[in-house]
């Protein structure tokens, strides 16, 4: 028994290295030892409770948009309760234009490029509109034009970049005229983020598809992060002609230079396949 005294007395004049924050703190207690050993017990949630925590993010954003939408206002009445949703940044000014060449007319891109990406399309067939950053220039495409849906992609990418993009689309069961591809920023960094939205209000497509990060902030109008926000669905203001859904992805040369991203990239492809009813 004093045997058994001594050790004691020497463990307290000597304590050992804590084994926890809690010994650290509060010292050794059996109720610390035993929510230890639970928290060894403890398993890191899936990659499942964390993909359904972002399904459920996502389904009460949509909620809180069509709400929005149905009853013009950012203050949704739940029992017991007031949702208030945050106002984003919309695009009030934009113009009205009757036909297809009144539209041309007033777009600053080159015409010959113009020619390539509209012809053919029509109000309301188009489901996606695709926003690059930048066009390249008509010297650079003109000599690689070909025919077909390929050359309006070359408008925006070289070569290798365009088909990649364009197995892109068809794995989307896109055909031609349900695409519409324009730029964010011309030459000398001129601003094309107006035109693209006066596209998207004549032409109507169901989703529009930012393609890189300077696409992504000048059509949403905030800087957050692609990494953040890529594949997620936000609903934009149009003025008077209704919401519109914007949806980033990130550049298509950056998977074509990363194979790791193309899994990301599908991943993101089939949430606006689901939206299109494109899967079932």
């Amino acid at each position: 028994m004093d045997a058994i005294f001594k050790q004691k007395l020497l463990s307290l004049r000597n304590p050992g290295t804590p084994k926890t924050f809690g010994e650290a703190l509060m010292g050794e207690t059996p109720w610390i030892k035993k929510d230890a050993v639970k928290s060894t017990l403890m398993k890191t949630p899936s990659k499942e409770t964390y993909s359904e925590k972002v399904q459920v993010i996502e389904s009460l954003e949509r909620f809180a948009q069509e709400k929005t939408t149905e009853l013009q206002t950012n203050i949704i009445k739940l029992d017991g309760g007031e949702l208030h949703v945050r106002s984003e940044p919309g695009w009030d000014d934009l113009e009205h234009f009757e036909t297809a060449e009144n539209l041309k007319t007033h777009l600053k891109l080159d015409p010959r490029l113009l020619e390539i990406i509209l012809n053919g399309k029509r109000p309301k067939v188009v489901k996606v509109l695709f926003v690059s950053e930048t066009f390249r220039s008509w010297e650079e495409v003109s000599p690689e034009l070909k025919s077909g849906l390929i050359d309006e992609l070359l408008a925006g990418f070289p070569l290798k970049t365009a088909e990649l993009f364009e197995r892109m689309i068809r794995a989307m069961k896109l055909g031609p005229s349900e695409i519409l591809i324009y730029p964010v920023e011309g030459e000398n960094e001129m601003d094309f983020a107006k035109d693209v939205m006066e596209i998207a209000a004549f032409y109507q497509p169901e989703v529009i598809i930012t393609l890189g990060a300077k696409a992504t902030h000048r059509i949403l109008k905030n800087n957050d992060r692609l990494s953040l926000v890529h594949g997620q669905f936000f609903n934009r203001r149009m003025g008077e002609r209704g919401n519109f859904q914007v949806v980033p992805l990130f550049h298509p040369s950056i998977i074509e230079t990363n194979q790791n991203m193309k899994k990301t990239a599908w991943a993101d492809m089939q949430k606006i396949m689901k939206h299109l009813k494109k899967l079932p």
